[in-house]
């Protein structure tokens, strides 16, 4: 019995370590998630054979959205 309260002491410690880091990184790069989520929006209907042409031209148009926003 004593060792099932360990171990269950073990598996909070690990999941308490592995969801800070987890939330540390979704902080650090939510700009890049925000990114990647719009670019998904704007070519999730494309057929494959548009795909390549439309995502240079979606990304490029994000970045300067994203870059007007900050000035």
């Amino acid at each position: 019995m004593l060792t099932y309260f360990r171990m269950k002491k073990n598996q909070w410690k690990t999941k308490a370590f592995l969801y800070g880091i987890t939330a540390r990184i979704l902080d650090e790069h939510q700009d890049m998630i925000t990114l990647v989520s719009d670019i998904y929006t704007a070519l999730k209907d494309l057929p494959a054979d548009e795909l390549q042409k439309e995502l240079a031209a979606k990304l490029a148009e994000t970045i300067h959205r994203q870059n007007t926003a900050d000035n």
